[in-house]
């Protein structure tokens, strides 16, 4: 089963006091983690925030990244690793679970998810978060909506800023859900407000062979 998002009892954002478009959206990716999953992947890790969050004394939390001035070093909880999204340093099937936060539009992103789900055990889950460039009237009334929900939120969240490389996107948002569906077969993609989408995927088990 999906685990429960961590949100505080008081009803409180997890990141309330280090908010920012990508960890208002960390328990949601945390959310739809199994339970049972025991080996996972953060590709694109950054300074570690997400890796931290999901890792409990059941579960073996690998974060990778490219940039070595922002990787923090390894704990009892969390290992970090120096490498490139687009040549994963870990063998096939390593992982239960593999997530992806605003990398795509950092590298080649066939590349990347091919990456990902070589190393995803079958049964696993793949979870991407990232963003697309504005691609014209269709996508109007989604910018509507993100500009609304950024601006509700923000006034009661203290904003963050992550030390990590920035980047806009090359690829519209179609583009992006159209690349993800022909690299990944029965992936689904979700658009979600303030400028992201959610793309999950399952590898495929023995048994579905």
């Amino acid at each position: 089963m999906p685990r429960v998002c961590r949100v505080r009892a008081s009803g409180v954002h997890p990141f309330a006091e280090r908010w920012n478009h990508n960890t208002h959206y960390f328990p949601l990716l945390a959310s739809r983690i199994p339970v049972s999953t025991t080996r996972l992947l953060d590709v694109g890790c950054g300074e570690g925030t997400f890796c931290r969050f999901v890792a409990d004394e059941h579960r073996t939390v690998v974060g990778v990244d490219h940039d070595p001035s922002v990787l923090p070093a390894s704990t009892t909880s969390v290992r970090y690793v120096l490498g490139s999204a687009e040549t994963l340093p870990f063998a096939d099937g390593s992982f239960d679970a593999v997530t992806m936060t605003m990398v795509l539009h950092h590298v080649d992103p066939g590349r990347a998810l091919a990456e990902a789900a070589r190393v995803l055990a079958p049964g696993g889950i793949l979870l991407t978060l990232g963003y697309g460039r504005f691609g014209g009237w269709r996508d109007l009334a989604h910018e509507v909506r993100d500009v609304v929900t950024h601006r509700v939120l923000s006034r009661r969240m203290r904003a963050w800023e992550a030390p990590t490389a920035k980047a806009d996107p090359s690829a519209t948002w179609e583009e992006v859900r159209a690349m993800a569906e022909a690299t990944l077969p029965s992936s689904t993609y979700r658009r979600l407000p303030m400028w992201r989408y959610l793309v999950e995927w399952h590898q495929p088990s023995g048994e579905d062979s």
